[in-house]
């Protein structure tokens, strides 16, 4: 069976600290991207991989230390008040534009399960080292659904380890686009 090609980055999964994950969001400060223009290297995504710079959060490469996975957004908008998770002159935008200020919430990478894909077959099992996608000036999500394109690929730095399949009837591991749940080796936290 094939698996549907379906990257939509990390999805939050489970906490391995027993709280619901949607109790664990942080809200945060994006930090200033206005030249990281390349590729659309700057937007946050959905369901990318974020790190923390003097407070504020960016968009995680590949061996970078994850401060979690970025699950909302919101563009900065004075007249309306404070910023929540919207655009108030787009509804409709799901992601955090690289010239746009505003907030993320983030689920924190620390005691957290995220759900990705894999780029192609990896042969990953249980235990399996792999790195994300993510690269300095290279694309890593839709501007149309907001949603992070970032996936799993060869692992050279080590970002993430395999904790289990992804079980279900439309998964496939063994095959390109197989789904698994993942934490994430290099983590910080805030608190």
């Amino acid at each position: 069976m094939a698996n549907t090609q379906r990257a939509m980055g990390f999805r939050p999964i489970k906490s391995t600290i027993g709280a619901p994950w949607t109790g664990l969001i942080r809200f945060y400060n994006a930090g200033t991207r206005s030249s990281d223009t390349n590729n659309n290297h700057g937007d946050i995504y959905i369901g990318d991989a974020v790190r923390l710079s003097s407070g504020a959060v960016l968009p995680a490469n590949s061996n970078d230390t994850i401060l979690g996975v970025a699950v909302a957004v919101g563009v900065t908008n004075t007249t309306f008040g404070q910023t929540g998770y919207y655009n108030p002159n787009n509804l409709g935008q799901r992601y955090l534009g690289y010239a746009d200020t505003g907030v993320v919430g983030v689920v924190p990478a620390e005691g957290m399960l995220f759900e990705v894909e894999q780029d192609a077959s990896l042969t990953l099992v249980q235990g399996s080292l792999a790195d994300i996608t993510t690269a300095a000036n290279g694309a890593h999500g839709s501007r149309t659904t907001g949603y992070s394109s970032v996936t799993l690929t060869t692992a050279s730095n080590n970002d993430v380890q395999v904790v289990e399949n992804v079980a279900g009837p439309n998964n496939d591991p063994t095959s390109n686009y197989g789904k698994f749940i993942v934490k994430f080796q290099k983590t910080q936290n805030t608190l």
